[in-house]
């Protein structure tokens, strides 16, 4: 008589195969996060971080930088989880510098934009695209860039806070509109005060920029800019913080 019935076997085959897709997913989930890891150990190697592990020496490679496990935990993209928006096939990274600034820039925004809806979240095609930026060494430029577009909003008060130094990724930005602000005679003392300067991502800086030059019904047709003419500083104040929350850099 055999020790286990077709049945028992046929069910122990199939605990067998959830057990192995279970530890396949694992497998490819830790994977992905490693590759998110050596994004983050990517980014400090275009900030040269002094702190960043190298290889030891004396020998070939002595002082580069290296990818090592667990570096970079703690500065990986916090957007994004499993239930996230619909899955959009990330963006074709060319292995070939595109030939025109513009062009480059239109790739890296493509590419910071995707990340921040899909980066965090344990799939292939993170992975996948994650592998295509290591291999675009032309993309390394623009890393702290593309990495600063994945932060998540902060209060006010942080961003003021990360404006009181220059960092790669990030521009510092008037919280009211200088522009329009200096054309109605504010001084730049009020205009340049530390209560009006924020740190602010560099691709998100960009379409606040644009957002203020572009026709808006919100303001009866004009642009945000040709709307502020005129106005006190609290209203400039308060679409500056509108402009802030809507391109997500602070917290509503």
């Amino acid at each position: 008589m055999p020790l286990f019935s077709s049945q028992q076997l046929a069910i122990n085959r199939r605990a067998v195969r959830v057990r192995y897709n279970a530890l396949a997913c694992k497998r490819a989930g830790d994977r992905m996060m490693a590759a998110l890891a050596r994004l983050g150990a990517l980014v400090e190697k275009a900030n040269f971080n002094p702190d960043q592990p190298r290889a030891p020496g004396p020998g070939p490679g002595a002082g580069q930088w290296i990818y090592v496990e667990g570096y970079a935990q703690g500065r990986q993209p916090g957007i994004g989880h499993n239930e996230g928006p619909p899955l959009i096939e990330p963006p074709d990274i060319p292995k070939q510098e595109p030939a025109d600034k513009a062009s480059r820039l239109a790739k890296a925004k493509e590419v910071a934009k995707w990340l921040a809806m899909f980066g965090a979240r344990r799939i292939p095609q993170v992975a996948v695209a994650l592998a295509a930026i290591e291999a675009a060494t032309w993309l390394h430029k623009e890393l702290p860039s593309i990495r600063s577009n994945l932060d998540e909003p902060k209060t006010m008060e942080e961003l003021i806070a990360g404006a009181r130094e220059a960092r790669p990724g990030y521009h510092r930005h008037h919280i009211v509109e200088q522009t329009q602000a200096e054309r109605d005679g504010y001084p730049r003392s009020i205009i340049d005060g530390l209560d009006n300067v924020a740190s602010v991502p560099i691709y998100k800086h960009r379409e606040i920029s644009a957002w203020y030059q572009k026709a808006n019904p919100e303001f009866g047709g004009l642009s945000p800019r040709q709307y502020l003419l005129g106005k006190d500083w609290s209203e400039r104040a308060r679409i500056g913080q509108l402009s802030l929350r809507k391109f997500g850099v602070l917290k509503l």
